[in-house]
Order: structure tokens, then sequence, then C-alpha cells
């Protein structure tokens, strides 16, 4: 999904989670990996968990389902109103995707 190398580079001996060698920074699609019934109207609750965003994330393992299907092992920021949670959580391959941050401008030498 993220390299030519398959999803993962190792197995944890203690998990058994398939691991990278290092965390890779991804994005979470909250709104793929809990989708909203089609049929339910929008009810605006500013106070309530934001499970539609996307966030920015650490997937630090691999695992496979009963079904075969590939999960990522994630840290993730969850908002309520102005509080954050970060959690790990197994989250779907289809919300997962990679992130390019910005290089931090005071690192670089020169104007």
């Amino acid at each position: 999904m993220f390299d030519d190398r398959g999803p993962a580079q190792r197995r944890n001996d203690r998990s058994g989670a398939l691991q990278r060698d290092e965390v890779k920074r991804v994005w979470v699609d909250l709104a793929i990996a809990y989708p909203r019934p089609q049929e339910r109207p929008v009810r605006p609750m500013p106070e309530g968990v934001d499970l539609q965003s996307r966030v920015p994330g650490e997937l630090l393992a691999w695992r496979r389902t009963t079904t075969g299907e590939w999960v990522g092992w994630v840290c993730l920021p969850v908002r309520r109103g102005e509080e954050i949670r970060y959690v790990y959580q197994y989250v779907v391959a289809a919300a997962l995707s990679p992130r390019e941050d910005v290089p931090d401008k005071r690192s670089h030498d020169g104007p």
C-alpha cells in the first residue's frame, strides 16, 4: 500500500503484529473509518466527538483481520469540542493514506 516492499517489515514477537521498522506518517480519513448511515439526517452537535474529519496519524503496524483484510494500528487525535485525545486503534486500510509533512523552515540554511 505505501511502498514496493509490502505493508510491513517484520513481525512483533510479543503481539504478532506486522510492524514497520519506523513509524509511518499517515492521513486517517475518519469518515471512511466511521461511515455515517446515509438514511439519517445530519444533526450538528458541536460538543460531540468528531469522527468525520481527516486527521494526521502515525501508522505503527499492520494486522490481518479474520476475513483477510488489512488494518493499520494507528495513533491518531480525536477531537471533542476543544478537547483532543490521542487514541490507539485499528483502522481499515482504505481510510489510510501516506502523509508528507512540510519541512520545518527553521531547519534550512540560508534565506
